[in-house]
């Protein structure tokens, strides 16, 4: 890593080189510790945060990303509070990685609503094709940046900071301007989300407006004479207080406010279907799950028990039966239920080459013992015949005929 380079011989008097090292100063000494403990406090609050993510088995591979990123983001500026004074290439990496994790925050934000108002495509048209082309912006000017390092006397002078800043306030209003619009499309949202985005909107704001003043303020109040310290008028204690206030709110007050705003839900599936390969989606919600056919044949054998034990079995020919209503009627006094009778048979239609089933009969609730009948389905014809067995009461069961959907 390069070092900053011209020198102009100001080093007694310049504010921005003094820090725990060489040249030393009790005030920027105790900014930096001030600011290295607020990064690390912060970086371990993300840690307990990924882990409760991975415990809860979260499925939002959005947020993932942005407290990955987020934890990268704090190691970075922990750095850059220690030696940016001497590397500002670490500070241009933490503007970076602030600006990633915005536009990971857009993506998530922006992918949700066009899934809400049916507009999948939009996604794919417009907000990746744009986000690929502002994340591409920020690392060309990064990296322009880092190469083209000068000393600490006029570093804030040069046009990297002002154009990262510019593309960080652009992003802010467009993102902004994308929430109005989709909450008067969507006719509006609950109070808990309506303040979550808010709260991002409002922190992003300050952190973006803060930003953009400060560089401007820096490009045209300060020259190459007086330099970067001049604007200050050479007073660590103005430096310090103005830089403490300025990092905090730049880098940390919006990890902070995304920390408090996203939050993972438990997901009760099992482990196996949370795997990386079939569980996540771009959009950062997880896939349904469909029910394969065992499922399937379970449900339907807890809704029509088997009473012979055997495993159901299904013809393309045999399966497409007509539909039987079975219902308890209250009374029916017309039937004579004497068990001296012969069974009737219930004819719903006919037909050859007849393939025997059996099928579950319920029984009234004033008979317990479950009975069974003998169905006779028609290959040809798809008609059902119906002979109950002589241990069913007529009144317990009411078969009413429903034609085959066509």
């Amino acid at each position: 890593m390069l070092s900053r380079g011209r020198k102009f011989g100001n080093d007694t008097i310049d504010v921005a080189n003094k820090g725990c090292w060489e040249p030393y100063d009790t005030l920027a000494c105790l900014r930096t510790g001030l600011l290295t403990t607020a990064s690390t406090i912060t970086l371990i609050f993300i840690i307990f945060k990924i882990i409760k993510y991975h415990v809860y088995r979260n499925t939002r591979m959005h947020h993932y990303a942005i407290f990955y990123a987020s934890a990268i983001e704090c190691i970075v500026c922990a750095t850059s509070f220690m030696v940016g004074n001497r590397f500002p290439q670490v500070e241009l990496a933490a503007c970076f990685l602030k600006l990633a994790i915005f536009a990971l925050v857009c993506h998530l934000h922006w992918s949700l609503a066009a899934r809400t108002l049916g507009r999948p495509d939009i996604m794919q048209h417009v907000v990746n094709p744009v986000l690929c082309l502002y994340l591409l912006y920020c690392v060309a000017v990064a990296l322009m940046g880092m190469v083209d390092v000068v000393g600490s006397w006029i570093e804030c002078q040069r046009p990297y900071w002002l154009m990262l800043s510019v593309a960080d306030f652009l992003a802010v209003q467009l993102f902004s301007i994308a929430a109005l619009y989709i909450l008067h499309r969507s006719g509006g949202v609950q109070r808990t989300q309506f303040r979550d985005l808010w709260s991002i909107i409002l922190v992003y704001q300050v952190s973006a407006v803060l930003s953009l003043t400060f560089d401007i303020v820096m490009k045209l109040v300060g020259s190459t004479d007086s330099g970067c310290s001049g604007v200050f008028g050479h007073t660590q204690l103005f430096y310090s207080i103005t830089l403490s206030i300025f990092g905090l709110a730049k880098f940390l007050v919006p990890l902070w406010t995304l920390m408090c705003v996203l939050q993972p839900f438990e997901d009760r599936s099992r482990a196996s279907e949370v795997a990386l390969a079939t569980s996540y989606n771009v959009d950062g919600t997880s896939p349904p799950v469909y029910p394969v056919m065992g499922n399937f044949l379970q449900f339907e054998q807890m809704r029509l028990p088997n009473p012979l034990g055997h495993a159901p079995t299904f013809n393309s020919r045999t399966h497409q039966a007509g539909f039987i209503d079975m219902e308890f009627p209250d009374t029916d006094s017309s039937v004579n239920s004497s068990p001296t009778n012969s069974p009737a048979q219930l004819k719903l239609s006919g037909g050859s080459s007849p393939v025997q089933h059996k099928i579950p009969s319920f029984s009234s609730p004033s008979n317990v013992l479950p009975a069974f009948g003998l169905s006779t389905i028609s290959e040809e014809s798809g008609g059902v015949e119906v002979t109950p067995s002589p241990s069913i009461r007529s009144e317990s069961v009411e078969w009413r005929v429903r034609s085959r959907p066509s």
